[in-house]
C-alpha cells in the first residue's frame, strides 16, 4: 500500500469504501450496546433515523420519512411495522388523504428521546477523542465530496 508524504497509508482501490463500512459497523455496535444499556428492546440502528425524524417534528407520512431519511419507502414501512408493533409508534391514515398514512409517536416512543439524545452525545464524545476542529472539517469536507462524487456518477448512469 502506497504512503502519502506524511507517512499515513494511502486507501488502495476500494479500501476506503470498506474503511468506512467497518466504521459504521463499529458505531452502530457502539449505539446498539448503549441502547440494550438503557433497556431499549425491539429497536435496531436503523430506527433511529425514524425516531430522530419523529422526535423533530410529528406526525410525518411514511412518505416524509422516507425521503427525510434517504430510504426506500418499503424499507421505511418494514422499519414503521416494527416500532409499531414494539409500542413506538402509532400509523393512521391521513384526514385529508385517506392513501396517505401518518405516523406518530407513543408515550412510549416520547419516552426515548432522552435516551437516544444521551448515546448521540456518548457518540459523539467518543468519536472525536484526539481529532482537533480542523482535522474535523478536512475530513467532513472530503466525506461530503466524496458522496457527491458517487451520487453525480450513479445520476449519470440513469
Amino acid at each position: 500500500m502506497a504512503r502519502d508524504d506524511a507517512g499515513a497509508l494511502l486507501p488502495e482501490s476500494g479500501a476506503l469504501t470498506s474503511f468506512l463500512a467497518r466504521m459504521v459497523r463499529t458505531a452502530n455496535a457502539f449505539i446498539m450496546g448503549r441502547m440494550e444499556d438503557l433497556g431499549m428492546k425491539g429497536l435496531v440502528t436503523s430506527h433511529g433515523d425514524i425516531l430522530a425524524a419523529l422526535f423533530a417534528c410529528e406526525p410525518r407520512t411514511m412518505q416524509d420519512l422516507a425521503e427525510q431519511i434517504g430510504r426506500d419507502p418499503s424499507t421505511v414501512t418494514a422499519l414503521v411495522k416494527k416500532l409499531a408493533s414494539a409500542g413506538y409508534v402509532t400509523t393512521h391514515k391521513s384526514e385529508q388523504d385517506r392513501r396517505v398514512t401518518e405516523v406518530a409517536l407513543t408515550e412510549q416512543g416520547r419516552a426515548l428521546e432522552e435516551g437516544f439524545q444521551r448515546i448521540s452525545r456518548e457518540l459523539m464524545h467518543v468519536q472525536m477523542k484526539g481529532i482537533n476542529a480542523d482535522d474535523l472539517e478536512t475530513t467532513c469536507r472530503v466525506l461530503r465530496q466524496i458522496e457527491d462524487n458517487l451520487i453525480n456518477e450513479n445520476d449519470q448512469e440513469k
